[in-house]
């Protein structure tokens, strides 16, 4: 996003300062075994006094104070600039509920229909597309969520990998597997879904909509995933500023 690449350009400003402190002691040491061959000892000193001074530089209270306000300018210019999308203000369609822990990615939706436990699980890190933000700042969400939808029955999981784009939710694997998931990577876990007959296809994706998982939920998923992701953002610019700056 652009703020993030602002901070980037901030910190490798920071950086280059001792990069370039460096390279000036190189140059006046190749002019000084230029002129005066006898002084290599010497040149030869003096960049290793450039080098342990760029070690100093980017180790002294002079960078961690820089760094430090960085990461408070971006800091404030989040927090100020954050505002939670309407799209989940409100939480999630209904029965569905909410589950999600601070400094962790996964968040996970359930409900129960006609004895079966529905359990849909995505994550931040492990998402298809780019976040339209970095090419619209008006912009918010992402244009494709990743999630798994798993139906419960008994010692058995029917485990769905689906993406949705806000207006139409698409199965990419469907697997049946034991309920604490497959022993190991060898197992038969289903085949490739697009191989399926059409008629098969589309009664899957019926099967899921029944039980709630629809283009309404799709674009919620969507725009949670941006929002959580913002606000893991925040939290760790917070931490990893109070830790540069003690």
């Amino acid at each position: 996003m652009a703020s993030r690449q602002r901070l980037l350009r901030g910190i490798c400003g920071v950086l280059q300062q001792c990069s370039a402190a460096r390279n000036q002691a190189a140059a006046l040491a190749a002019r000084t075994v230029a002129q005066e061959p006898a002084l290599a000892v010497q040149s030869a000193s003096l960049l290793r006094t450039a080098a342990a001074l760029c070690r100093g530089f980017t180790t002294s209270t002079g960078l961690q104070s820089s760094l430090s306000s960085l990461l408070q300018e971006e800091v404030e210019y989040e927090k100020k600039n954050y505002t939670r999308p309407e799209q989940v203000s409100g939480g999630p369609p209904a029965p569905f509920k909410l589950t999600e822990q601070p400094g962790d990615t996964l968040l996970s939706l359930s409900r129960t229909y006609k004895g079966e436990e529905i359990n849909i699980d995505l994550h931040v890190n492990n998402q298809p597309s780019p976040y339209e933000g970095e090419e619209t700042e008006d912009s918010e969400g992402v244009s494709t969520v990743a999630f798994n939808v798993s139906v419960s029955k008994g010692e058995k999981n029917l485990v769905f990998e689906c993406e949705s784009d806000g207006n139409s939710v698409n199965i990419n694997h469907v697997s049946l597997e034991p309920k604490d998931g497959l022993g190991s990577e060898s197992m038969y876990s289903g085949p490739v879904f697009d191989e399926l007959d059409d008629n098969l296809q589309r009664t899957f994706g019926a099967y899921l909509e029944e039980r709630g998982i629809t283009a309404e939920l799709g674009e919620y998923l969507r725009f949670l995933i941006y929002d959580k992701e913002q606000r893991e953002y925040q939290a760790w610019l917070a931490d990893v500023e109070k830790f540069v700056g003690k």
